[in-house]
């Protein structure tokens, strides 16, 4: 069996893996992508809402083909139907078809000098002192160092002697698009309770004003069951049609404790580099792939592909989002002890305060870690402290 050679073999045709892909190849590397499945895209386990700052830091335009709408707000509810709105004067996300999406970050990676192999399924890896060499179900490739940017599944972080995520902290979502339904193309809804979705939330995201995606992701319970009666209730019993359905695993746990090791770097999803308060990760997890690209790059063109070496790349992302990924996880897993009571006084204060423009004038769906920690200082927050107390002690 014939061994192809590269300098860099990226793991996953995902966001993350295209995006350091592009970013290696762009530095004159020879660059090679295995993705196990035989399209780009597909299956998508996204929900595809995407900040536009968040895609302007990717290097991405907002006004491509794979954007089907964008909106300006969010609108948030309690167990028992209190609400309030966050919102901007201008549109502040798109949301985006990810198969298309996928696609055109395949584009921009081929253009940059990547070569893209489908239908690739790995088997086994095998580090030595001169290069990583993986077996395929196909074939066998041989690289100078590898990119893991396998997703939430990843299978060779084990075999490398690193930690994967922890799949315990993992919340099992679905999602449909629906449509023939009455939404508010501007703004998403976001609903909370552990009736509605345990362990995270439901989403409604528009596509326009008579489709939208709708979603939840819980613990401790059936999904699909969920989903459906929030369904009936958000639309009152109304027929509505499904024209697609996806599910997968929403990681909420952080960041894995290492991230690189000799001749292996790892991110995105593989990596925990998701948003814990909400399981987006295509924003966060694309600013630390560049980051991978860009040393991987180096690391070819100076030699040097030990641990020592490719630790900087950890130095880098921890650096620019350390705080953000800590400050979040301490958000969710306060929000995951909260009972629905407490969280209807929370939302009672929040409208009463007039809390929810501190979120519209200073929020940010990537960069979470401001307003969360001005929040938690806030004086009127401390009418819920004897609540979130309770709950937290109940644990």
């Amino acid at each position: 069996m014939k061994t192809e050679e590269t300098d860099i073999l990226v793991i996953g045709a995902g966001p993350a893996g295209l995006i350091a892909a592009r970013e290696a190849a762009r530095r004159e590397t020879k660059v090679m992508i295995l993705e196990e499945h035989v399209e780009i895209g597909r299956p998508c386990h996204c929900a595809g809402l995407l900040s536009i700052k968040g895609l302007e830091q990717l290097g991405l335009p907002n006004n491509e083909f794979y954007v089907q709408n964008k909106v300006k707000g969010a609108r948030f509810f309690s167990p028992s139907g209190l609400s309030f709105t966050v919102e901007k004067e201008e549109d502040v996300a798109c949301v985006i078809n990810r198969f298309l999406f996928d696609q055109y970050l395949a584009k921009r990676a081929i253009e940059s000098g990547a070569k893209i192999v489908l239908n690739e399924k790995i088997k086994t890896i095998k580090l030595d002192g001169k290069e990583v060499v993986i077996q395929t179900e196909n074939d066998k490739f041989a690289a100078k160092m590898i990119i893991d940017a396998e997703g939430a599944s990843s299978n060779i972080i084990k075999d490398v002697g690193l930690k994967p995520i922890n799949r315990y902290l993992a919340v099992p979502g679905i999602q449909y698009d629906i449509e023939n339904v009455d939404v508010d193309a501007k703004y998403v809804e976001v609903h909370v309770g552990k009736k509605v979705a345990p362990g995270l939330f439901a989403w409604v995201i528009p596509l326009n004003a008579s489709k939208a995606r709708i979603g939840l992701g819980c613990k401790g319970a059936n999904p699909k069951f969920l989903l459906n009666e929030f369904v009936k209730r958000r639309f009152n019993n109304t027929h509505v049609t499904i024209s697609e359905v996806r599910s997968g695993l929403v990681i909420t746990g952080g960041p894995i404790n290492r991230t690189f090791c000799d001749r292996f770097i790892v991110v995105g999803d593989a990596a925990g580099q998701v948003k814990p308060t909400t399981g987006g990760g295509v924003v966060l997890g694309g600013i630390c792939a560049s980051i991978a690209g860009k040393i991987a790059a180096k690391a070819v063109a100076s030699g040097d592909y030990s641990a020592d070496f490719l630790k900087q790349y950890e130095n880098m992302w921890k650096n620019q989002l350390g705080v953000e990924f800590r400050t979040m996880l301490l958000a969710r897993r306060i929000l995951n002890r909260l009972s629905d009571q407490t969280l209807d006084k929370i939302f009672r204060i929040a409208v009463k305060e007039n809390i929810q423009d501190l979120f519209s004038a200073e929020g940010d769906m990537d960069f979470q870690s401001g307003v969360l920690l001005k929040l938690f200082k806030k004086k009127e927050a401390l009418g819920a402290l004897p609540s979130l107390l309770r709950d937290t002690l109940r644990f």
